[in-house]
C-alpha cells in the first residue's frame, strides 16, 4: 500500500469517526449499524472500525461521555456516575401518556409477557412495546409464543431503579 493511500484510508477514517460522532450526538434515538454507514456514507467495514475507535477514544479520554450499544443499536450517552449530578438537565424522553402507561407496567411487572401488557394496556400496546423499544427503552426476547419484555440500562439511567422515584419521574414527564 503507498503512502498516499495510506493517508486517504486514515483521512476517511477520521471524517467517518466525526460524522457517526455528530450524529451520536444529534440523534434522540439510538442509531443502527446500517443507519451510521448511511449517514456517514461508507461501508460496513469502515463504519465498524470508526465505530470502535470512537469507542475507544471516550475511554481513553476519560471523558464524562460513553458511546453505548443497547439493542444492537449505538448512542451517545452520559456515563452513570455523573448522571445524578446533571440528569436533572436533560429534557424528559419523547413518549406519548398511553407508551408512559405501558413503560410503567413494564417496569413493575419484569419481565412481563407482551400478552399481559396487551391484556392490561389494549391491542395498541403492540405498537407502543414497538416504539418504546425502538427507543431503547425497553427490550423483548422470544418466550414460547409471545415475547418477554425488560427495562434496559438507558431505562434505569432515565428513571432510576426505585418504583417511587420512576413514579415520581413518570408523573414529571406527563405533566411537562
Amino acid at each position: 500500500m503507498t503512502k498516499e493511500n495510506t493517508q486517504g484510508n486514515k483521512e476517511h477514517l477520521v471524517q467517518t469517526m466525526k460524522t457517526i460522532e455528530a450524529a451520536l450526538f444529534m440523534s434522540p434515538d439510538p442509531l443502527s449499524i446500517d443507519k451510521l454507514k448511511n449517514i456517514a456514507a461508507t461501508d460496513y467495514s469502515n463504519t465498524m472500525k470508526a465505530l470502535e475507535e470512537l469507542q475507544k477514544q471516550y475511554e481513553e479520554k476519560e471523558t464524562a461521555l460513553q458511546i453505548n450499544k443497547t439493542n444492537k443499536k449505538y448512542e451517545l450517552t452520559l456515563k452513570d456516575t455523573y448522571f445524578d449530578q446533571v440528569g436533572h438537565l436533560a429534557t424528559g424522553p419523547d413518549l406519548q401518556k398511553a407508551e408512559l402507561r405501558t413503560l410503567g407496567l413494564i417496569s413493575m411487572k419484569q419481565p412481563i409477557k407482551q400478552s399481559k401488557v396487551a391484556k392490561v394496556i389494549g391491542n395498541k400496546a403492540y405498537r407502543y412495546i414497538g416504539e418504546l423499544e425502538r427507543k431503547g427503552f425497553i427490550e423483548t426476547t422470544d418466550k414460547d409464543q409471545t415475547k418477554e419484555i425488560t427495562t434496559t440500562p438507558k431505562f434505569k439511567k432515565y428513571f432510576g431503579e426505585n418504583p417511587e422515584e420512576i413514579r415520581k419521574k413518570v408523573e414529571k414527564t406527563k405533566n411537562s
